[in-house]
């Protein structure tokens, strides 16, 4: 029977201790940036008390939510934040509505709530009525020239820090701040004076917080996010909404125009360090900024439209600098296989992979090898199991899946990782190519199997390790092989894992002869692609919503087509017997 996904997915910032002393579920959280180095702030590790995960999730979402909020009280009383905040008319007027209902609930409690004001302390209170009023009146009149100019500055921010506002003076409506504060404190003087004179000045409701910032948005996002999507796309989306906080800096969120986020994005297009691609800029960044507005508008955080929508244009490079931007995908040539197979990463002797890729000469020889006749990601054979490679009438087929055993659920969800895949169409069955038969691979499959059960991982170096903050599957093979082939061989940026895919597709495409044209989506069923590439268009029908129905094409129908691709001019290894007996590691196979 096979588990399902919601069993065996484990929350982010979940962990069990690699120690093994105890069963029992761990919750495990970083403090943000601003709240690095502050003393008593420290990674947070808490245990949920057990080792049922169902429970331990309830347990350690609160402790969680907790520890955030925590922390978030933290950021509201120091001074030093990454970002400091942007004086707006709102908050300006917030920030002296509350001084002036400070001083009038101060003067309640003193004058109703305790013994009340004998003559020495009435006379006291006045004196510091008078001081007040001549300070901020000097201030206004002399500006900086006024004897108390630095002190009155001084209690301004140390007033916006108790308010939880770090405020810069270099913010353009700064003096209008230090204005409106002096203001403020004369008119509060004013009021208590009036009530020694026996009037019945009323205190004012405390003032209503302002609109939400754009940093509230921050945690709800990420979370909102992470429900559905990985930890590095989370973090990825969490950081283009933080470049706009620090760009902006923490406005209002109702506050935030199409013009704003225009420049933004101009910015960025343009900054002197990592700058982005009208690609990224208009797609992805934008779908993220848009999304966070929709959440706020949806969760009641902010008023008016989206600011998105009120961008009706987008700012642009020129297409010879947009090109320098892309990080480029490029396929392996054959010549460049044959190099591959003939180099240190196909002799079993060579020591260069460092870690775990060192001893794993099945991933070593296999892994490029179904890359190259299957065109799969590199993540979908990297997370392969020995149960994915089966027999089925006869035919020896290939599981691209997620699901497993049980037998095999305590390896990886003990330690919080779990098996995935880019989309649903990714998910298929596909017949193994002939080649990869006749150098062994069924062999060596079945080997695993019979060595370590039907749920252990097809290649053990893909085991992350225990004690990873984001464990992934494959991580050691992915950084070496990556390594190998841009540095060792000399091929530079754009060939990695990824090549074998796009070498793959680029022989689909060739196949595809008058009288010899593959079936309707055939090539996106066997390369688990959902959507056609754009060089594919005009050579390679698209399906239409037929797909979405029935099993698609059996292993048995796809066998004949990919068997007739043309790899004659790639060079390839010896078969895996062989090449074993060459290591002097034959009890491997």
């Amino acid at each position: 029977m096979c588990a399902t996904r919601n069993q065996l997915t484990v929350p982010e910032n979940f962990y069990r201790p690699a120690h093994g002393r105890t069963l029992n579920w761990y919750v495990r959280l970083v403090p943000p940036k601003a709240l690095r180095g502050v003393a008593g702030v420290k990674e947070y590790r808490q245990s949920t008390g057990t080792a049922d995960l169902r429970r331990a999730k309830t347990i350690g979402t609160r402790l969680i939510a907790d520890k955030r909020a925590e922390w978030d009280k933290v950021l509201q009383t120091i001074s030093a934040q990454a970002t400091p905040q942007v004086l707006t008319e709102e908050l300006i007027e917030h920030v002296c509505a509350q001084r002036a209902y400070h001083w009038l609930r101060l003067d309640d409690r003193g004058r109703f709530e305790g013994a009340g004001f004998d003559e020495q302390a009435e006379r006291a209170l006045l004196d510091l009525c008078e001081v007040t009023d001549r300070t901020m009146q000097a201030v206004v009149r002399r500006g900086p020239a006024s004897p108390e100019w630095a002190e009155v500055l001084d209690l301004i921010d140390t007033w916006c820090v108790q308010l939880g506002y770090s405020v810069s003076r270099t913010d353009p409506r700064y003096p209008q701040l230090v204005r409106a504060y002096a203001t403020a404190e004369r008119q509060a003087v004013e009021l208590v004076r009036r009530r020694f004179a026996g009037d019945g000045v009323a205190t004012p409701a405390q003032p209503a917080a302002p609109s939400p910032l754009l940093s509230a948005m921050t945690e709800p996002y990420r979370e909102h996010k992470a429900r559905s999507t990985k930890h590095k796309q989370v973090s990825t989306s969490v950081s283009v909404w933080q470049k706009l906080v620090d760009f902006l800096g923490d406005v209002p969120l109702s506050s935030v125009t199409g013009q704003d986020l225009y420049r933004f994005y101009e910015a960025r297009l343009n900054a002197d360090e990592h700058p982005w691609s009208m690609k990224y800029a208009h797609g992805v960044a934008r779908r993220v900024v848009r999304e966070v507005f929709e959440l706020a508008l949806t969760l009641d955080m902010m008023s008016g439209t989206n600011p998105d929508t009120m961008m009706k244009a987008l700012p642009r490079i020129s297409s010879a600098e947009e090109a320098t931007r892309r990080k480029p995908r490029f396929p392996f040539a054959d010549d460049q296989l044959t190099a591959l197979f003939a180099s240190d990463w196909y002799r079993p002797d060579w020591a260069g992979p460092r870690g775990k890729m060192r001893g794993d000469l099945g991933a070593r020889y296999w892994v490029p090898l179904v890359s190259l006749f299957h065109g799969n990601r590199v993540s979908e054979v990297t997370q392969l199991m020995t149960s994915d490679v089966e027999v089925l009438a006869g035919l020896p087929v290939l599981h691209l899946r997620t699901e497993y055993d049980e037998d095999g659920t305590s390896v990886l969800a003990d330690i919080g990782v779990e098996r995935s895949l880019k989309t649903p169409d990714t998910y298929r069955t596909v017949p193994v190519h002939p080649e990869l038969l006749r150098l062994g691979f069924l062999e060596f499959a079945q080997a695993r199997s019979k060595a370590d059960g039907p749920s252990a991982l097809l290649f053990p170096s893909s085991m992350p390790n225990r004690t990873s903050k984001q464990p992934k599957l494959g991580r050691s093979y992915q950084q070496a092989f990556l390594r190998h082939v841009q540095e060792r061989m000399g091929l530079g940026k754009g060939f990695a894992n990824h090549s074998f895919r796009h070498q793959l597709e680029d022989r689909i495409r060739d196949a595809q002869v008058m009288g010899q044209a593959w079936p309707v989506g055939l090539n996106m069923a066997y390369t688990g692609r959902k959507r056609q590439r754009d060089a594919d268009k005009g050579q390679l029908i698209e399906p239409g919503s037929e797909r979405l129905y029935g099993r698609g094409f059996s292993p048995k129908v796809q066998l004949p087509y990919i068997a007739s691709l043309d790899f004659s001019r790639v060079k390839l290894p010896p078969p895996y017997a062989e090449w074993l007996k060459a290591s002097g590691r034959a009890h491997d196979l």
